[in-house]
């Protein structure tokens, strides 16, 4: 797929997917929901920075409340719910590591990912820690702060305030991120361990229930353990992968649900990925009548946004529709880009962006400052990622498998 020039391919085998057993059309939809949420994230931290309370409720101070009408819930909070877009990161994580495997049942297929899966991670990693390393070491953060005094954004008071050492970059790049979970050098890093380990229990249980009658009593089962952890997303990723290669889901809902249902589905969708958090400023809202009283508030929430990324990614299997539109170039080229741009955004909005903010705050004012800070993180963050999938991400591909060949061979 070319765009802009730039030959932009899926990672077929980084991802469990050939052309061979979903189809490249298929498999360019699914790279593209992966773009969809990676600029949903992006929209999310712009937001959090510079709109505080759209992202931290009514109890942060207001500084624009045609922006927390707009954003905060309904009508457009799925646009700016980061949350969301990453449990869905997760889902499709479990649907894409184990969908080659469940439907060729080739043990050398699983055991090909279980190889390559620290190795596509740590490389990347460790890449941009350094990068964020050497950012914060020569001052390109510095106005992070000063935005804060505009905004009082929490998230602008609390990032990057490590004294940074060449020692304890390094360190954090090749153990502290993925082994104790420290995310200071990128906030955005977080998901990388839940990445990590939410992979191995779908390869797991891959090598479980595959060929076992009985395994969907053993995926409720595990769902029900797990609760309301992250680790559920990848669960029901693997179970939808189970679902569209051992069973007629995909021919059944397409014969016999009817388009009304889909669309009142995918509205549905919406107002789940609209979730605000913290739910401490529900009310009036209807999201204050998803939660169950006498449950804990947090672990409901966290169920409807798992049962939404759930009926997402299925909506997206089964809708022929809705796969055409996926296909469009821009966002096949997202999809393409998007592991490098889910790790370079927040380094580019903290200090390109901050740096523009907070020059432009005094001349023209909040709104007209957000806009062109936006714009010019956007630009900037898709031509780092374009870089960094050639020479980083695509890097890491050919190790991770040549790592694989070498271990399984």
């Amino acid at each position: 797929m070319r765009l802009f020039g730039k030959t932009i391919k899926p990672d077929f085998a980084d991802k469990g997917m050939s052309k061979n057993d979903i189809g490249s059309d298929k498999l360019y939809y699914l790279e593209s929901v992966r773009g969809v949420a990676a600029f949903t994230v992006l929209l999310s931290h712009i937001a959090a920075s510079y709109y505080p309370a759209v992202t931290f409720g009514p109890s942060v101070a207001i500084n624009s409340s045609i922006m927390f009408k707009l954003f905060y819930g309904l009508p457009f909070g799925f646009l700016t719910t980061g949350s969301f877009a990453v449990v869905l990161f997760f889902t499709l994580s479990g649907f894409v590591l184990t969908n080659k495997y469940i439907k060729t049942k080739q043990m050398k297929d699983l055991l090909n990912q279980v190889a390559k899966r620290y190795i596509r991670l740590a490389i990347p990693i460790f890449c941009v820690v350094m990068v964020a390393y050497f950012m914060i070491s020569n001052g390109l953060m510095k106005n992070t702060l000063n935005a804060y005094y505009i905004t009082d954004s929490p998230t602008l008071m609390q990032i990057f305030s490590i004294v940074p050492n060449f020692a304890g970059a390094l360190y954090n790049a090749l153990f502290g991120v993925l082994i104790n979970k420290n995310a200071s050098f990128d906030p955005v890093m977080w998901t990388m361990p839940i990445e990590l380990v939410g992979s191995f229990i779908v390869f797991g249980m891959a090598a479980l229930v595959n060929n076992f009658n009985k395994r969907w009593f053993l995926y409720a089962g595990i769902i029900i353990f797990l609760g309301s952890s992250y680790y559920v997303c990848f669960v029901l990723g693997m179970l939808l992968a189970d679902l569209v290669n051992n069973t007629n889901f995909v021919v059944y809902v397409r014969k016999n649900v009817s388009k009304v249902y889909i669309i009142i589905l995918s509205i549905a969708v919406l107002i789940i990925a609209s979730f605000p958090y913290p739910l401490a400023g529900l009310k009036g809202m209807i999201f204050e009548h998803m939660l169950i009283p006498g449950l804990d508030s947090i672990y409901i929430y966290s169920i409807w946004q798992f049962l939404g990324a759930f009926i997402l990614l299925a909506i997206v299997l089964v809708s022929p529709k809705v796969q055409k539109f996926l296909n469009a170039k821009i966002l096949v080229f997202m999809g393409g880009i998007s592991f490098a741009f889910y790790l370079t955004h927040y380094l580019v909005l903290h200090s390109l962006g901050d740096s523009i903010f907070v020059r432009l705050y005094p001349k023209i004012g909040l709104h007209y400052s957000v806009l062109i800070t936006s714009i010019a993180t956007l630009l900037v963050t898709l031509c780092v990622s374009i870089i960094w999938k050639k020479y980083i991400d695509d890097f890491s591909v050919r190790v991770s498998r040549r790592f694989s060949g070498y271990i399984l061979k």
